[in-house]
């Protein structure tokens, strides 16, 4: 299910559903728990005596405001318009929905709204409690060391008149949002066990009258710290807060140097938006916030890819946001292994977290990784320090991560030059891989580069060497005379020359020359047997079978927004701004309205599949734009002179 306008600052994330409901809830200094597991906390209205959930069918309006972290929703339900900017504070673990009100008709409105709460502290529901507490007049749900506090409050003073707390998903009971739909609560004072809870506030409308009222809820590590910062939260206290969160991302955005058309240019503001919430205090970058899949698969994308943090990180520092990039940096330091690479991926506090990869295959130890997620950590490194400079920065990571890592590298390497066999980009084969071979080239390079600056000219020399082995190699034993393209593996020995997107590495990382004959032939190859029939769109190889939607000859497979963005950055280097043109318009037409890219998309009818957003997705479009805008330049100062 895709998460709409995900807003956050480093320790809260919220997630929105289809629905504009809160589905994901994540909270603690490193982001790593979701507190809602996408159970969805509803908001309703009630408007003389008529009663109605706000859902997707009462929404007009669902978008990021101004160009600003601030989720905006606006409808309409029985001639009372309501709008929503829900934001999460940038310096404070506060999440606010202010609500504007306006009656549109004549008469008097007697309006209620309600706002529920369904927490699963810790991602369970065993032994939460929920409780009113009238010493701070407030909805108090804890477990442990994690405190949420529910409050409204109106530009008039008031506060909610109703609630009720209650159990829920046992013994047939729904939750106490049920408790709502007569417009009236029960006023339950505590439950525990599996909890929920509602309040209501009140307010009477006279004709074509507005009002304002802020919903909050406050989060701390224990009642102490909810009494000390509720004690200060009034009416003023809360615009306040509004309105230095949407001043900080407008400032925030002023590093921008992207002249792009105005669709265009929304779209790469809400993709740096949308990957900065997913990045917490502590550096790591999570793949995807998306708690939806785990209804299908038993665990989710909550993780920190090193391959897909790298990306993320590297378009942050394309688009001049380094001091972002940096956190994750020193969260790879932190969480690089005594051998000197990077396992699969980590849980959001840096442990590691679950894998599919093994340690034994076919009866071999061997070491689970993919070799291009340790890569592609120097490569970013180095994108860092040509954009900054930053020498002090890198020399706290000279040994510990450059170095470290690309002796890793030259020791994980066969004979004749390639590396040795690990697990490929798609976390399905293992082999030597084409884009394994194209990253680990481009993080030699960039070792060597940056030992080249430190003075160490005998790492700079081996790991340049080493380079060049590697690129001969792949030349030798992946490009094929009587096909006319690069395989995509070498797997036991033997070349697997299933057509595969990832062979696009080989120039996305500068190991092969974008106007190389044999590139050139691989892309042809890759254009026409990968477009999706139909839809369009770039498939990952041939006969992609994850995430289909049924068996079908006619399909090669899902169209995903990271392979057509790699299309499109072919077409960029080669000057060819139409067909870039088309490739890009072809990713932003499947956006969803407030901007979310998904991993995949359904083939028939271009809806997103698996999760969404996808925070590579997201990277890829901004590194594609930025590249896109830098060859329009190019173009209009050429035709200048």
């Amino acid at each position: 299910m895709v998460r709409y306008l995900p807003i956050g600052n480093g320790r809260l994330l919220v997630n929105f559903d289809y629905d504009y409901r809160i589905a994901d809830f994540y909270y603690s200094k490193d982001l790593s728990e979701n507190h809602s597991i996408g159970k969805p906390f509803r908001f309703g209205i009630c408007v003389n005596g008529k009663f109605s959930w706000i859902e997707r069918n009462l929404v007009e309006i669902g978008d990021y405001l101004d160009h600003t972290m601030v989720g905006y929703v606006k409808g309409k339900f029985n001639d009372v318009e309501f709008e929503t900017k829900n934001f999460v504070d940038i310096y404070s673990d506060i999440y606010v929905r202010k609500v504007t009100l306006n009656n549109l008709s004549n008469e008097k409105k007697n309006i209620s709204l309600f706002f529920h709460q369904n927490f699963y502290i810790y991602g369970n529901n065993i032994g939460d409690t929920a409780g009113y507490f009238p010493e701070i007049q407030g909805i108090v749900h804890y477990k442990g060391r994690r405190y949420f506090y529910i409050s409204s409050i109106d530009e008039n003073g008031r506060i909610f008149d109703q609630f009720s707390t209650g159990i829920k998903d046992f013994e047939g009971l729904e939750g106490t949002w049920r408790d709502a739909e007569d417009c009236n609560l029960s006023m339950n004072p505590i439950a525990t066990g599996s909890v929920d809870s509602v309040i209501r506030h009140s307010i009477n409308l006279e004709g074509n009258e507005k009002i304002n009222l802020y919903y909050y809820i406050l989060c701390a590590e224990n009642l102490d710290s909810i009494e000390k910062d509720q004690d200060k939260i009034d009416y003023r206290y809360l615009e306040r807060l509004e309105s230095r969160t949407s001043n900080y991302w407008k400032v925030w955005h002023e590093k921008e140097f992207v002249k792009l058309e105005p669709d265009y240019l929304s779209f790469f503001k809400r993709s740096l938006f949308i990957i900065r919430s997913h990045v917490n205090d502590i550096g790591g970058i999570v793949a995807s916030s998306d708690s939806d899949i785990l209804k299908s698969t038993r665990d989710e994308y909550y993780y920190v890819w090193p391959r897909d943090a790298s990306i993320a990180a590297y378009s942050l520092i394309f688009a001049g946001h380094t001091a972002t990039a940096r956190k994750f940096f020193e969260f790879a330091r932190d969480v690089i292994s005594p051998r000197g690479y990077f396992y699969h991926k980590y849980r959001m506090d840096g442990n590691l977290a679950s894998s599919w990869i093994p340690h034994i295959y076919k009866n071999n130890e061997i070491i689970p990784i993919q070799e291009d997620e340790t890569s592609l950590v120097l490569w970013a490194i180095h994108k860092y320090f040509k954009k900054s400079s930053n020498v002090e920065f890198i020399s706290k990571l000279y040994d510990s991560v450059i170095i470290k890592a690309s002796k890793f590298i030259l020791d994980f390497r066969e004979d004749n030059g390639l590396p040795k066999p690990s697990f490929d980009v798609w976390e399905e084969r293992y082999g030597i891989h084409a884009y394994t071979v194209s990253t680990t080239y481009a993080a030699l390079k960039a070792s060597s580069e940056m030992a080249r600056e430190f003075g160490d000219s005998d790492y700079a020399t081996e790991f340049e060497k080493a380079a060049e082995e590697m690129k001969n190699a792949f030349e030798k034993y992946f490009y094929s005379d009587s096909r006319g393209y690069y395989a995509r593996a070498i797997i036991d020995g033997n070349a697997d020359l299933t057509i595969d997107s990832a062979v696009m590495s080989a120039f996305i990382f500068g190991m092969k020359d974008p106007r190389d004959k044999k590139i050139e032939s691989s892309m042809n190859h890759i254009m026409e047997k990968l477009w999706v029939k139909g839809i369009g769109g770039l498939a990952r190889y041939e006969n992609d079978n994850y995430q289909r939607i049924k068996k079908d000859d006619n399909i090669i497979g899902n169209p995903w927004n990271i392979t057509t963005l790699w299309a499109a950055q072919y077409y960029i280097l080669n000057n060819n701004i139409s067909k870039a043109s088309e490739l890009i318009d072809w990713v932003y037409k499947h956006a969803q309205h407030s901007g979310i890219l998904s991993e995949q998309l359904n083939p028939y009818d271009g809806s997103p599949l698996s999760v969404s957003p996808l925070i590579w997705s997201h990277a890829e479009m901004i590194i594609t734009l930025i590249m896109y805008d830098e060859l329009l330049k190019k173009n209009r100062n050429a035709q200048h002179f």
